[in-house]
């Protein structure tokens, strides 16, 4: 199987590989391949430019042989000068792999607006999905997509090629990439060189990465 777990990584946090490990666990993989979305298409433009989104996704994969940062993403986006969509990537994929079996991880959250995404009924043509979701809490999704859901889920990890929706229950950590930025903001404005209050929340290279390049609103200590 290969699997993909993509995002804007704005920065890449705990939460971010915490849910990678829970996928590797749950469907006995050896390799997770986290995708850096260059310019996403279906939100604002990431704070941090693409060249340093990449070097922090690759400093936190750096201690865990299965987890894998992919830039395919990053290389078409750079070919083409524009937006990237899931739907690219995954046509990319299928046309070298031909009869893997796919997999794409999504958090409930991101799940309930799948019907937004660029040419998203195309999607599970592609490709499974593996939906991240809290135990105990309702999907709430809109009529049409809890229908889809409905007739494509699956009971145990997807054996198919694509199609099916795997509605994966985990305790997620509680880890936002929007307050980790306003945390630092917040320091920044204090002039402050360090932020105890993300430093926890982020791989130790990531946050030294931070701190050395002053993102986010991060300021020198000088």
């Amino acid at each position: 199987m290969i699997c993909l777990f993509g995002g804007t990584f704005d920065p890449v946090h705990l939460g971010h590989l915490h849910a990678a490990r829970v996928v590797c666990d749950a469907l006995a993989l050896s390799e997770v391949r986290l995708l850096l979305s260059a310019r996403p298409g279906h939100r604002a433009e990431p704070q941090a430019t693409v060249e340093q989104r990449w070097q922090m996704l690759r400093l936190a994969c750096a201690d865990d042989g299965r987890l894998s940062p992919d830039d395919t993403e990053i290389r078409r986006a750079a070919r083409q000068g524009r937006p990237s969509y899931t739907v690219e990537t995954l046509e990319e994929l299928r046309e070298q792999q031909p009869r893997a079996v796919l997999a794409w991880v999504i958090g409930s959250d991101a799940y309930r607006e799948l019907m937004t995404w660029h040419r998203w009924r195309e999607v599970l043509g592609l490709t499974n999905l593996v939906v991240l979701h809290r135990p105990g809490t309702p999907l709430q999704l809109a009529d049409e997509l809890d229908a889809l859901t409905r007739e494509r889920r699956l009971a145990q990890p997807p054996q198919q090629p694509s199609g099916g929706v795997l509605v994966l229950e985990a305790t997620m950590r509680d880890v936002s990439s929007t307050t980790i930025r306003q945390a630092l903001a917040a320091a920044g404005r204090q002039s402050s060189g360090h932020c105890a209050a993300v430093a926890d929340l982020l791989p130790p290279a990531v946050y030294t990465y931070i701190i050395e390049h002053h993102l986010y609103g991060v300021v020198s200590d000088a």
